[in-house]
């Protein structure tokens, strides 16, 4: 759970920095991102993003039922 959580302030990290910056330091930051992604976390990642997606989508759409 600990790799999870790190893994995912990394990725903001690396994209806060793939932002903000230009030539060598911008390629080393989509590395990263990149290397983060491919990684099994990056996979537990995407699949909560996916999920909270979903969810979001259907509560906006449905609302809490009240």
């Amino acid at each position: 759970m600990l790799e999870v959580v790190s893994a995912f302030f990394l990725l903001i990290l690396y994209s806060i920095v793939y932002l903000f910056s230009s030539g060598e330091t911008k390629q080393i930051a989509k590395k990263n991102i990149k290397e983060i992604f491919n990684s099994p976390d990056g996979v537990i990642i995407l699949i909560v993003a996916a999920a909270l997606l979903i969810g979001g989508i259907y509560l906006s759409f449905y609302g809490f039922g009240l």
